[in-house]
């Protein structure tokens, strides 16, 4: 299943060449080309154990936010946050199927399409034209998952980056990081990673240079991952055995099994590898830890000073960003990453694969040197993390005065999940590997 949008191509290049003749600065106004990694893990950028010399590089010569956090651990609504700047409550993205983007927010492509921007989406995986997310697109096609940078699909996208008529705002969605991963051969030894991962994230820096090569030099290049990823033991059939009787007694049972589980992780860490992990998770969608959560923004271009943020953002603060750099005003729930500023309280969710029975959905914040989680249909006790006496946030805490702290940075609950019409993509993510 590939879709794409109405628009004609040609007709739509067409007019913005006219548009720019017509207006001469138009040719003065850089590119964006804007890469999502999906389930790229910020701490896996500047990583000695991969070999990442192209990220590296844009690290060191360009903006980088290391403290930047997803609204959601599932592709779709983080997505969303990504290019509309707002919290799921508002753009009325909630989950994979129960999503339909909200007429009250300006997703990006319509901001810079409104601007004489040329748009375009080449995306994969659940973003769909069902979701609302091609909004704005003059040309928005969601690929086969099997269409990857690693086979043919890697030519047309570099060909198609090279002939976008100018100025123009790329959005590629890349799905090589998620789910079964395949390593391709010249990369699937320990020089390049000690996890399937890392190596995999290894040959697709590769990858995202030839995207970044493909574009005039007069563009804003920016890599951001839209939520992170277990990545350890994943092939342990101890580990998958644990799970699953973890997700009958947790989805299906209603128990709350977080006592039990957290013993069994601190166990398992002393196992390793040194990577931040959870012995008992797959993948993400079902937790907020960090791992699923922190993810990069890399930022380089006309314009773009050298700088690290350390300072704790949100993914809502993305899309100003980009358009700060590119001169554009407009207002969003986020704001500009900036060095220099205070830390933000990050507001997020997991929404995905905990959406068994529709009923397992988690919020948090994160925030002052805490993470505060909640469980809004079910009736669990919350959970306090102390990031600094637990960092791996493998213990919770029993500070009462952190909890009720945190639980004060919470916004209003709003419309949840389920209350949200769901759309019909079930053969989409039957295909996906996520029904």
């Amino acid at each position: 299943m590939t879709g794409e949008s109405d628009t004609d191509e040609g007709e739509t290049a067409g007019a913005v060449t006219v548009e720019r003749e017509q207006q001469g600065e138009e040719s003065e106004k850089p590119n964006l080309l804007l890469v999502c990694v999906d389930c790229l893990r910020q701490d896996f950028t500047r990583r000695e154990e991969v070999d990442t010399p192209f990220l590296d590089d844009l690290c060191e010569r360009g903006f980088e936010a290391t403290e930047l956090y997803a609204t959601a651990t599932t592709t779709t609504p983080a997505v969303a946050s990504l290019l509309t700047g707002t919290y799921n409550e508002r753009n009325g993205i909630r989950s994979l199927r129960r999503c339909s983007l909200s007429q009250d927010v300006d997703p990006l492509a319509s901001v810079l399409g409104d601007r004489g921007y040329h748009t375009e989406g080449l995306v994969t995986g659940p973003l769909v034209p069902e979701t609302g997310l091609d909004r704005g697109f003059d040309r928005y096609r969601c690929r086969d998952r099997d269409e990857s940078m690693f086979g043919d699909w890697r030519e047309t996208a570099i060909d198609r980056l090279g002939e976008l008529p100018e100025p123009f705002a790329a959005f590629v969605h890349l799905w090589e990081l998620h789910g079964k991963i395949h390593v391709p051969p010249a990369y699937d030894s320990p020089e390049y990673g000690r996890t399937i991962y890392g190596r995999a994230l290894s040959a697709l820096d590769r990858e995202l240079e030839a995207l970044a090569d493909a574009v005039p030099d007069q563009t804003l290049v920016a890599v951001v991952g839209d939520h992170g990823e277990s990545v350890t033991h994943r092939r342990s059939l101890t580990r998958i055995a644990l799970k699953s009787l973890r997700d009958g007694l947790r989805y299906y049972g209603g128990v709350d099994t977080r006592g039990i589980v957290g013993r069994l992780n601190r166990y398992c860490e002393r196992f390793g590898p040194d990577i931040d992990d959870h012995f008992i998770e797959n993948r993400h969608g079902e937790n907020v830890f960090d791992f699923t959560t922190n993810v990069p923004l890399l930022l380089d271009g006309p314009g773009v000073e050298p700088a690290r943020i350390t300072a704790q953002g949100r993914q809502i603060d993305v899309m100003p960003t980009l358009l700060a750099a590119l001169g554009v005003d407009h207002e969003t729930d986020g704001e500009p990453l900036r060095p220099g500023m205070d830390d933000r309280v990050a507001y997020m969710r997991a929404c995905g694969a905990s959406l068994h029975r529709e009923s397992n959905w988690a919020r948090a914040v994160r925030y002052d040197g805490g993470k505060y989680i909640e469980y809004p249909d079910r009736d669990w006790p919350s959970g306090v993390y102390d990031l600094e006496a637990s960092p791996r946030e493998l213990r919770r805490s029993d500070d009462d005065d952190l909890a009720r702290a945190l639980s004060q940075q919470l916004p209003e609950r709003g419309t949840d999940p389920t209350d949200v019409e769901m759309i019909d993509i079930n053969e989409r993510l039957k295909d996906l590997g996520y029904l």
